[in-house]
């Protein structure tokens, strides 16, 4: 028994660990932060399943994340992230919301298109992948 563990342990240890390698090399949350009390906070945490038309109050498009920031009720804040990347989103003067369904909310695979300053709307409207809830951090002097 003691001479087959030996001859066998690299492929044992390979069997249990393989697992573990997989679920951490396509694990699709990415911590973004921490608690006061030192807990993780990851995207799928703070992801939203849907937003109403109706509550947007005004946007701004992030270049640096290539991300779509939408302003609700309340001053609560959403960051749309793309399936695609939308080239006519830092010169768009206007959204138009494209809901699956002509429901008046959006969500994961819907489409938001660009409208130009000249009233056109884009050839490619962007497809949504995710939308995550933006937490504003508090200014309290200690280092986060």
């Amino acid at each position: 028994m003691e001479k087959w563990l030996y001859d066998n342990i690299l492929k044992i240890s390979i069997i249990i660990s393989l697992p573990l390698l997989m679920a951490y090399i396509f694990a699709d949350d990415k911590i973004i932060g921490y608690t006061e009390h030192g807990i993780p906070v990851t995207k799928a945490e703070l992801e939203v399943k849907s937003v109403r038309v109706d509550t947007i109050r005004s946007w701004k498009w992030i270049e640096e994340t290539d991300t779509l920031r939408l302003t609700l009720n309340r001053k609560k804040q959403v960051d749309v992230e793309f399936f695609n990347r939308c080239f006519d989103m830092p010169y768009a003067t206007g959204l138009q919301f494209k809901p699956w369904g002509g429901f008046n909310s959006i969500g994961r695979g819907d489409n938001i298109t660009p409208i130009s300053w000249s009233n056109r709307t884009a050839l490619w409207p962007c497809t949504i992948k995710r939308i995550t809830e933006v937490i504003e951090e508090k200014e309290d002097g200690e280092e986060n």
